[in-house]
């Protein structure tokens, strides 16, 4: 798989190239690098890769002026923006003009390996649904997670640090198809069903339940952050978690059980 790195930074051009070199992964991979989007334009058209891993802001061209441009030469080039920006707009812009996945620098190797991996997937499978027509049974075999399969996995896993990245993996689909996908199944975006979720099984906690309101929270996925899950609670209920205690008279009957 031929795979073209674009990043105005050599040395960070080289160490991605080294990540794809320790990837464990089905997959050789063939990389070429280039550092600005002339460069770029000018490898992508020769080798015409089936992967390209760009930063967004560089001298002399945005990185999402490539995007476009490749995008439509072939959609079925897997697209990944790179940034150190965590914007709503890069973000819009990058899926607007094609890109499949955005990924925020640092560049974290595990999370990298997933992103490519999932994409290199995804590409295969296109790939081969355009050579063959053996799009529908291979997807519906690599999509195991489906909307519903996310929902619950929320409910068995509260307690767990959960992302909507982690979800759109699991579904085998891009960052941006996750988001309108739940968006249209439950009414919330991830980030606020999420949220949502969390605050009403606290509640069920602080009802049925003698834990203290640390254990509690720990529960409902703020281990770390306890202080944090009183000002989410207070601005989700009106209350603060002790106050929501009181009013409801909670803290004697056993927890109910996960899941």
């Amino acid at each position: 798989m031929k795979v073209l790195i674009v990043d105005d930074e050599q040395i960070i051009c080289e160490s991605i190239k080294a990540d794809f070199g320790r990837m464990d992964h089905p997959w050789a991979y063939q990389v070429f690098t280039a550092q600005s989007v002339t460069a770029a334009q000018e490898i992508y058209y020769r080798e015409e890769p089936d992967f390209v891993v760009t930063d967004i802001n560089m001298p002399g061209g945005s990185g999402l002026i490539l995007v476009s441009e490749i995008h439509k030469h072939n959609p079925g080039c897997a697209i990944l923006v790179l940034s150190a920006y965590d914007d709503f707009e890069y973000v819009r812009n990058a899926f607007t003009m094609g890109a499949w996945d955005y990924i925020l620098k640092p560049l974290a190797f595990s999370e990298f390996e997933n992103c490519v991996r999932r994409l290199a997937e995804k590409a295969a499978i296109e790939n081969d649904a355009a050579g063959q027509g053996q799009n529908a049974g291979y997807v519906e075999k690599k999509a195991v997670f489906g909307i519903e399969d996310v929902v619950q996995y929320i409910s068995q896993h509260v307690g767990e640090k959960l992302s909507a990245s982690e979800m759109a993996r699991k579904m085998a689909v891009s960052y941006s198809g996750f988001g309108k996908l739940f968006r249209e199944h439950t009414g919330k975006s991830f980030s606020s069903y999420l949220l949502w979720y969390r605050m009403e099984r606290a509640k069920e906690y602080l009802e049925n339940s003698p834990m203290k309101i640390k254990q509690v929270a720990s529960k409902v996925g703020y281990r770390d952050n306890p202080q944090h899950f009183s000002r989410d609670f207070t601005r989700q209920a009106g209350v603060t978690p002790k106050e929501y205690r009181a009013r409801r008279g909670g803290g004697c009957a056993p927890p109910k059980q996960e899941g």
